[in-house]
């Protein structure tokens, strides 16, 4: 009698490659995700290099940075906590409460924002261009455009217009916490007096005008600008824990949504403040990259700053003008 061999697999030969190619999926698909984020990784410190070459060029026509919040009434003179996001929201003649980074939009290749934005009126008087995505403000291992939730931190609860850079306000605490306020929570500045008395303030601060002359710690030794922090309301919170944690949003508001400071722990008093980044608190910049965040410096390079880097270096890179001249760690 004739015997004849199957040619085909067994069921045995068939699961142990089936077994194999599982395995070469496992561990080819972490180098696939480690290599997409090194691309976004590699897009976001560019953006971010073109948003300190667009300051550097703002600043040699005018001869200083552009102010961190441009408001109208007599701030810094101001005595009293002040409200950004109430003035943006304003209808009343003359009001601004916009941010830094509307005075760059030329410098990025955004003229024509720039050019129909009207200056007589306040950020909701000009809401068809504030409301604009400019994808050059947006970290691509975030987000590429607002996320589902995000407008609950947005002005207004727009939908669009948001950013994930910042100015440094430096080391000292400029803001004060207030549940009042809609959306959700009102982060108001600090008093004017007292903010601009600070010897720990970064280059960007409600309308002043810093120079290059003002950093005196040195330009390779002041951080300029970094990624934010986009933190929604803390579940089930209260009080100060509900707004420590909650952000705003919004590339065209003055104010925390376009702030951080680098402050140390316990701050002029602020117990929630923990210093550092990436720490769930408003008023820190942090990131969605792995380990830490990337930030410019004021001479216009930019620098991956990791979570673990001493909270004290880190105030004194945030502050232009302490008299703690400090480098990054290699």
């Amino acid at each position: 009698m004739t015997k004849y061999r199957s040619t085909g697999f067994s069921l045995v030969e068939l699961l142990v490659v089936i077994g194999i190619i599982a395995i070469l999926i496992g561990l080819l698909l972490p180098a696939v995700s480690a290599s997409r984020e090194a691309s976004r990784r590699l897009e976001c410190s560019s953006q971010l290099k073109q948003i300190a070459a667009a300051l550097h060029q703002f600043t040699a026509v005018k001869k200083y940075f552009p102010p961190g919040a441009v408001l109208k009434p007599k701030y810094p003179n101001y005595t009293a906590w002040y409200d950004p996001w109430e003035e943006a929201a304003s209808n009343s003649d003359g009001m601004q409460g916009t941010s830094w980074m509307l005075k760059i939009l030329p410098y990025l290749e955004l003229n024509d924002l720039y050019l129909n934005w009207n200056f007589s009126k306040s950020v909701i008087g000009n809401e068809p261009i504030a409301k604009q995505d400019v994808k050059l403000f947006y970290c691509p291992s975030r987000r590429i455009a607002l996320r589902k939730g995000d407008e609950q931190i947005m002005f207004q609860n727009w939908t669009s217009g948001g950013t994930d850079y910042g100015g440094c306000l430096g080391a000292c605490n400029g803001w004060r916490n207030s549940l009042s306020g809609t959306p959700p929570i009102s982060h108001m500045f600090l008093s004017g007096t007292t903010l601009f008395e600070e010897k720990k303030t970064g280059i960007f601060a409600p309308n002043r005008k810093t120079t290059t002359c003002d950093i005196s710690d040195g330009l390779s030794s002041t951080i300029m600008i970094g990624e934010m922090q986009r933190l929604h309301p803390y579940p089930n919170a209260t009080g100060y824990d509900k707004s420590n944690r909650t952000s705003n949003d919004g590339w065209a508001t003055a104010g925390v949504a376009t702030l951080f400071n680098t402050m140390v722990h316990n701050e002029d008093g602020d117990s929630g403040a923990p210093g550092g980044l990436n720490n769930k608190f408003y008023e820190s910049a942090g990131s969605d990259h792995p380990t830490g965040a990337y930030f410019g410096l004021a001479d216009g390079s930019v620098h991956f700053i990791n979570d673990s880097i001493d909270p004290k270096l880190y105030a004194w890179l945030g502050s232009m003008a302490d008299e703690k001249i400090v480098h990054l760690p290699q």
